[in-house]
């Protein structure tokens, strides 16, 4: 009886306080071999303190949110889907490149509160996370609900909460795939608890 209680503890997954994350290696990246390949080269350090901006609604999981497994082979929309999912599918692309507007996107980000390091052969993490409220960066969602149908990407890194957006070292593996969107997170438990960032001096 023990061994089965050890067991379970150790298989369960831990309580992330403010809530969770799983962040992943974008497997499907169009055109960009960079990202595809970075992976073999060697893992990924993704650090504590990473700011992901909500970028879009999902279709597919955190791995692939535009569900690139399934695109057309022109790229104009998606193979082995129904017409009403493809329909609901474009009207969802309108609204996240502005064509709808009675939509509003969502100002929403969040920020890692753990390192994670991800590789090919380990492409996806789960890890806690905190929602980030900013002024000057307009996000104001202190509350981020768990949703599958969202997605966000990895937009730069704090601090001392102070948000630096840059991504110039091609020799940082995490620096380079972040910079051509190549880390993509999906929220899995609702974060319910926030940073507000400094505005700049």
């Amino acid at each position: 009886m023990a061994v089965g209680l050890a067991c379970a503890a150790l298989s369960a997954r831990p309580a992330w306080a403010g809530g969770e994350i799983e962040l992943c290696l974008d497997q499907h990246m169009a055109n960009d071999s960079f990202v595809q390949n970075t992976p073999t080269h060697g893992s990924i350090h993704v650090p504590a303190g990473t700011a992901l901006n909500y970028a879009g609604h999902a279709f597919g999981p955190a791995a692939d949110p535009l569900d690139r497994a399934h695109a057309a082979p022109d790229g104009d929309g998606w193979h082995d889907i129904s017409p009403a999912e493809e329909t609901r599918r474009r009207q969802l692309q309108m609204e996240d490149i502005g064509g709808d507007g009675d939509y509003h996107r969502p100002q929403a980000a969040l920020m890692t509160s753990t390192a994670v390091t991800l590789s090919q052969a380990h492409p996806c993490a789960r890890t806690g996370a905190v929602a980030l409220l900013s002024d000057d960066w307009t996000w104001t969602m202190d509350t981020i609900p768990a949703r599958p149908d969202m997605y966000f990407q990895v937009y730069g890194t704090v601090t001392n909460d102070q948000l630096d957006p840059t991504f110039n070292n091609d020799a940082d593996p995490f620096q380079r795939t972040a910079a051509h969107g190549g880390l993509n997170a999906i929220v899995t438990q609702t974060i319910d608890q926030s940073v507000t960032l400094r505005s700049g001096d």
